[in-house]
């Protein structure tokens, strides 16, 4: 009797085990800005730039601003318009 109910038992949680393979799409890596290490890289500013606007990164400029290190991102959209965002090195918040 024991062993039907630890075969019950093995039945049952086996299919959980495979459980996490398929995650949602969003918490899969690379694709969220949890994901993305600070201080920015001109690479991971490319990367935080695509995942926030869903666009093409063109290009990935370093420059000052203010005591700041900064990225100027120029990113085309699916609307076909381009937009420069700067962001800053050691936070990654945009810079107005």
């Amino acid at each position: 009797m024991k062993f039907s109910w630890y075969l019950l038992l093995l039945m049952l949680t086996l299919p959980l085990s495979g459980y996490t393979d398929h995650l949602p799409p969003e918490a899969e890596a690379g694709t969220s800005i949890n994901d993305i290490a600070l201080p920015l890289t001109k690479k991971t500013a490319a990367e935080l730039a695509q995942v926030e606007t869903g666009g093409r990164v063109l290009s990935v400029d370093q420059e000052q601003y203010q005591n700041h290190t900064i990225f100027r991102v120029k990113v085309l959209h699916v609307d076909g318009k381009v937009k420069t965002y700067r962001l800053d090195r050691q936070t990654g918040y945009q810079m107005q």
